[in-house]
């Protein structure tokens, strides 16, 4: 019988360290910065539904900072530019 660390590592959520969260880019162009600031040089560029790893928010919740998967890009973009799968899940009604 495997032991409960065990069965937790073969879910979905091993693939996310602590802390960090599955997320998609939301909009159809989302620029990456390398620090949480518009005038910040660009790390990259997101685009519609590529995956995303979330990992906070910037203390004014201004800008999320994110690595994309696959490229690796690792910066920050506009708040509204990613959806996080916490997001996705809860309830939109009342």
């Amino acid at each position: 019988m495997l032991s409960t660390a065990a069965l937790a590592l073969t879910g979905s959520a091993a693939a996310a360290s602590p802390g960090e969260e599955p997320c998609r880019i939301s909009v159809g162009t989302a620029v990456i910065r390398h620090t949480p600031s518009k005038t910040a040089p660009k790390a990259g560029v997101g685009r519609l539904d590529q995956k995303c790893r979330f990992h906070g928010y910037s203390r004014d919740v201004n800008w999320a900072h994110i690595t994309m998967k696959g490229s690796g890009v690792d910066g920050w973009v506009d708040r509204h530019s990613v959806s996080t799968a916490k997001e996705e899940l809860a309830p939109s009604g009342p």
